[in-house]
């Protein structure tokens, strides 16, 4: 029997199953329920259910095939800690990409802009859309470090912005020669001083609702709120009764409800507060990682394949 062995690769598409049987042929593949007697070291899978995570004594490391561990698979492993995971970040990229992209589009109120031009009115010319700001000068914070933060904080420093970042692991304040990294406790301090805020953290207890009434509060006039995190970072109420005041703008590219790809796509609400009523804000169909775009899916396909390779080595096999 091969010795190396993956369950759930089929999880990131049956290219990816023909190119990894064919690449690594010494490798055992298999999907769907679990066979058996099974035996396989690694399980590809985001959502694993207790039979994939229980079927197999041998298994020792769960991949994640995007970045971030969903709650309930986080649940699911607690009292697993035989069980190691890795997540794949090639999406930060096209994520940190669109996070810059809804920045720009917010703080320069592009939206109604185009809107106006559709229907021949120039007014937004002459008078600018509120909040319409100017952002090379001013300050912006960067909440989570990662993949993503550090590719969102090199582009707002492109763009002349003084960028702060907060890293849940950092003790005190230090410098990487882009930002400026502060721990979880500085927070309310950063935001009364930041015109750019953009949310890049992992959803876990600690950050959920970290984003509220009161640091919506602290946010000075105008400011922009960007997240591509996950919803639940932010509260849903407080940030809609921020932006009636006009003073904020935001984009967002996660939601409190989302279609799922094997569900329907149309009439799905994405918050129970009509933001899509606001001028002020930038809707983005949680698209960061742009998954379907075939570039990317070579990338997952080639990230996946380096971890494997890296787990088969320490494997022995």
């Amino acid at each position: 029997m091969r010795g190396f062995w993956v369950h759930g690769v089929a999880s990131v598409g049956e290219r990816a199953v023909a190119r990894l049987r064919r690449e690594r042929p010494d490798w055992r593949f298999t999907d769907g329920a679990p066979p058996a007697g099974a035996r396989y070291s690694v399980l590809v899978a985001g959502r694993p259910d207790e039979a994939l995570l229980s079927a197999s004594p041998a298994l020792r490391t769960l991949v994640v095939p995007f970045a971030g561990i969903p709650a309930q698979t986080a649940e699911r492993l607690a009292d697993r800690p035989g069980i190691a995971v890795r997540t794949l970040h090639h999406t930060a990229g096209p994520t940190a990409e669109l996070a810059l992209g809804l920045v720009l589009a917010a703080a320069r109120a592009l939206v109604p802009a185009d809107r106006a031009m559709r229907d021949g009115d120039w007014t937004p010319r002459f008078v600018p859309p509120e909040p319409t700001m100017v952002l090379a000068g001013h300050t912006a914070t960067v909440v989570g470090y990662g993949e993503v933060g550090r590719r969102v904080a090199r582009g707002l420093a492109a763009l002349d912005l003084r960028v702060n970042a907060i890293r849940a692991g950092a003790r005190g304040t230090s410098g990487d020669g882009v930002a400026l990294i502060h721990p979880p406790r500085r927070l309310p301090e950063l935001l009364r001083r930041s015109r750019v805020v953009v949310l890049a953290v992992p959803l876990s207890a600690r950050t959920t609702g970290l984003i509220g009434a009161n640091e919506l509060a602290l946010l000075p006039d105008p400011a922009v709120l960007v997240n591509v995190a996950r919803a639940a970072v932010v509260d849903e109420s407080a940030l809609y009764q921020r932006l009636l005041t006009g003073k904020l703008a935001a984009g967002l590219d996660v939601w409190w409800s989302e279609a799922s790809g094997d569900g329907p796509r149309t009439g799905i609400a994405a918050s129970r507060f009509p933001f899509h009523e606001l001028p002020n804000v930038v809707l983005s169909p949680h698209r960061g990682g742009a998954f379907s775009l075939p570039e990317v899916q070579r990338a997952r396909l080639t990230e996946l394949t380096r971890v494997l390779d890296e787990l088969s080595v320490h494997s022995g096999e």
